[in-house]
């Protein structure tokens, strides 16, 4: 079934100030930049070279595929490799700033963090009573009749467990691993200790404080479906992809 969003290589204009700040310089102040989208998973901000302030771009090199590719140098401190000159036809002139290069971002005055929002995907939660169940190995670590259904365009629905209903014995913090998503907000995530002793690595997560669209998730436990037994109405979930635009 086809993607109902953009593809790879599709590349648009929004009419949104985007400011890129490194070393407390504003390095970058585009009315007009475009959303490009490299993949297919979500876009990235390309801007004008005449948006970016010259005097903070050094040592020119040359990256893969021929194009080329400068330091941020502000004051003496230097973000190395950090922008990318666009070598296809339809974004020439245009260059690309990575984000973790960069020190804050801002869509008009509202800072962003990772990537920015994808304009044609949606968010839903829906309350439900369909009762879940995860396992794990053969080892129930979750049970509930009460979850948050989670619809994200392109991706697979989530199961939202309240706490109360998750063995959080079997639970420890992983205080190392965190994710950013930009509609739904800063993920926490746990070990899963299961009895013989093996610890597991990435299958649950859950948003302290989630954002506004996607409130319904706080205090809820997910688990990454497709490394775990999940089972709706006593039936193993077939992880179906949402395809809404």
């Amino acid at each position: 079934m086809p993607i109902p969003y953009p593809p790879a290589g599709h590349s648009e204009d929004v009419w949104r100030r985007v400011r890129v700040i490194f070393n407390s310089q504003v390095v970058v102040d585009a009315d007009v930049p475009k959303l490009v989208w490299e993949h297919h998973r979500f876009p990235v901000y390309y801007f004008r070279l005449s948006d970016i302030r010259e005097e903070y771009l050094a040592n020119r090199a040359a990256g893969e595929n021929e194009v080329d590719v400068y330091d941020l140098v502000v004051d003496g401190k230097t973000s190395p490799a950090a922008v990318t000159v666009a070598k296809a036809a339809d974004l020439k002139g245009y260059a690309k700033i990575e984000p973790s290069k960069a020190d804050a971002w801002f869509e008009e005055d509202e800072r962003i963090f990772g990537h920015p929002k994808d304009p044609y995907k949606r968010i839903i939660t829906l309350q439900s009573s369909k009762k879940v169940q995860v396992e794990i190995d053969g080892v129930e670590v979750a049970s509930t009749t009460r979850p948050v259904l989670l619809y994200e365009t392109g991706l697979p629905l989530r199961y939202y467990i309240p706490h109360t209903d998750v063995r959080l014995d079997l639970l420890e913090d992983d205080v190392e691993t965190t994710s950013h998503c930009p509609y739904k907000g800063d993920a926490s995530y746990y070990f899963v200790k299961l009895p013989s002793g093996e610890r597991k690595r990435g299958l649950a997560w859950w948003y302290k404080t989630p954002k506004a669209e996607t409130l319904d998730i706080k205090g809820h436990v997910a688990f990454y479906d497709e490394k775990v037994d999940v089972r709706v109405n006593g039936v193993l979930n077939q992880r179906p992809v949402t395809q809404f635009s």
